[in-house]
């Protein structure tokens, strides 16, 4: 139920009965939100759980033939879950990358991800260029496309990079309109999980082991965006399971998550799309995130466990210099200030009362 000239702005979820109200705002993410919510609850109560989690199927041929590969993204807005989803990874002919679901999904016990979104996307505008991200720039200038919160010049033109008035620019496209878009919103099995975030301590990516890929999942750490908290743009994030639309306890969340992605076999990554340093940084960019989801896909990647980083890192990732991005040679106290983001992280999931405790004793907090 959208009221939008009520005078408080006011959200008032009632998921026994299915319903939200949305009170004050004419935004119509608040609308989108209200479903996907609610699709998580009942996800939940069929003993699935729902994810902020973008998915893809990825057909690639590898040493031994050809092999399919089913991808889940999970990220907080802007931190390059649709584009990573949506990316056909320069993929042509039989290999592909086609995008299941955008936003919003739920994993159960089997591997199955069932989507939410049928007919389409609702992205974020800023920054969008057609050399970066064809397939959703396309669908965007499509005259099928609704705009919002974008800016228009005096000739009728728009502009994806004024933020003038506000980064939140936002568009909803259409499925069609993407041409790599698979027929079906359900992912048959998950296979690989990926937790995006902008970390300038973390390397381009890392493998997780199933504790410590549950205790990313809790940590769900990312530097703030417009699209959430326009204020605080910029700032360090932490929001269990990069979701903001969990309902009940989100030590539960957790404890799910190990468990289905035991259950499951799923292999767990994390993915640095910020940078790695801070003053004398290294950007890390899109063909870099490329190039390691479709190495991963392949299954060529090598990995070592780094003593200074804590976490099982690339030896060699075919298409770049993966070694330009060691974050220690970043840093003059690397040690010392991981050390103390680990402390903050402990003490962040001890927070959580229904949470295991072995989560919050992993290498990502000890």
């Amino acid at each position: 139920v959208h009221i939008p000239d009520w005078e408080e702005t006011r959200i008032r979820i009632f998921p026994e009965d299915g319903v939200t109200y949305v009170l004050g705002s004419d935004y119509t993410g608040e609308a989108k939100k209200s479903f996907l919510r609610m699709f998580m609850y009942y996800a939940k109560q069929r003993n699935g759980l729902g994810l902020h989690a973008g998915t893809k199927q990825v057909c690639i041929n590898t040493k031994v033939g050809e092999r399919r590969v089913g991808q889940i993204f999970m990220g907080l807005s802007a931190t390059g879950k649709t584009t990573l989803t949506c990316h056909g990874f320069g993929l042509t002919g039989a290999e592909n990358a086609n995008l299941v679901q955008d936003d919003v999904c739920a994993l159960f016990p089997d591997g199955l991800v069932a989507g939410s979104e049928g007919g389409g996307l609702y992205i974020k505008t800023i920054g969008l260029s057609k050399e970066d991200q064809p397939e959703i720039y396309d669908a965007t200038i499509s005259d099928d496309a609704v705009l919002e919160n974008v800016a228009v010049g005096k000739s009728g033109d728009v502009d994806f990079y004024d933020g003038n008035l506000t980064d939140n620019g936002r568009a909803s496209i259409l499925r069609s309109d993407l041409p790599n878009a698979a027929d079906s919103i359900d992912l048959e099995e998950a296979h690989q999980i990926f937790f995006i975030t902008r970390n300038p301590l973390m390397p381009p990516v890392a493998k997780l082991t199933e504790e410590e890929a549950a205790a990313a999942f809790m940590l769900g750490e990312s530097i703030e965006t417009s699209a959430g908290d326009p204020t605080k743009a910029g700032e360090p994030i932490r929001v269990v399971g990069t979701n903001p639309f969990i309902i009940g306890s989100k030590g539960e969340e957790g404890n799910r998550f190990l468990e289905l992605i035991k259950q499951a076999e799923v292999e767990c990554f994390i993915i640095n799309t910020g940078k790695v340093g801070n003053v004398d940084s290294r950007s890390v960019e899109i063909e870099h995130s490329v190039a390691i989801l479709r190495e991963i896909a392949k299954g060529d990647i090598e990995w070592k466990r780094d003593d200074k980083i804590g976490l099982s890192i690339p030896l060699y990732v075919n298409g770049m210099d993966i070694k330009e991005f060691y974050p220690p040679d970043y840093f003059e106290d690397y040690s010392g200030i991981l050390g103390s983001l680990k402390e903050e992280r402990k003490e962040y999931l001890s927070k959580f009362s229904k949470l295991a405790e072995n989560l919050t004793e992993t290498s990502l907090s000890m």
